[in-house]
């Protein structure tokens, strides 16, 4: 009897460890028995940055040849917090909104620490409007609120400047790829 309790607690800790290690460091390959991979690999994300208080995946997304790495907020509770965890955004950094639907999304600048530029893009992958250098709102109350001339799936902020400094307007088109490695 107390082997059988030896072997099954030893067993719940192994399970435990291998659930931690996963989780931690999720480009981890399993080999299973048959020398095939995992399906785990492909499901966990393969790199997580921390980016304030939230974790985010990130992609490159590129716009008249300027390369941008940009958090993904693609949950309610990463698009609600959005870039209030952030004291500064450096000019190469960004944060991608994606929606499930296209619609008119609209954002206000509550909670916010320096001035961004919002980019609306669609589904094509074309900016369908901007607002340039935002200023931040701390009374939100009376915060202002930024709404799209046209639909979008998809919401860019950048630092404050960007689009105007590198000739960003309606119609550019704008290059990321997005998979579930970097969606989650």
């Amino acid at each position: 009897m107390n082997t059988l309790i030896v072997f099954v607690v030893v067993g719940a800790a192994g399970l435990l460890i291998v659930g931690v290690v996963l989780y931690f460091y999720p480009g981890i390959v399993i080999i299973m028995p048959s020398g095939q991979e995992s399906q785990l690999q492909q499901t966990i994300p393969q790199e997580e940055i921390s980016s304030g208080k939230d974790t985010y995946q990130q992609v490159y997304v590129t716009l008249n040849d300027q390369i941008l790495i940009a958090d993904i907020s693609a949950t309610d509770e990463q698009r609600i917090s959005g870039l209030t965890g952030k004291d500064t955004l450096a000019e190469n950094e960004a944060m991608l909104f994606v929606f499930e639907n296209e619609a008119e999304h609209i954002f206000w600048m509550k909670d916010m620490k320096f001035p961004i530029d919002i980019i609306w893009i669609d589904s094509d992958k074309s900016v369908v409007d901007l607002e340039h250098n935002l200023p931040p709102c701390n009374a939100w109350l009376l915060c202002t609120t930024y709404m799209p001339d046209g639909d979008s799936l998809y919401v860019l902020e950048t630092v404050g400047g960007f689009a105007q400094k590198y000739g960003i307007v309606k119609g550019t088109p704008v290059e990321f790829e997005l998979n579930s490695q970097n969606i989650s």
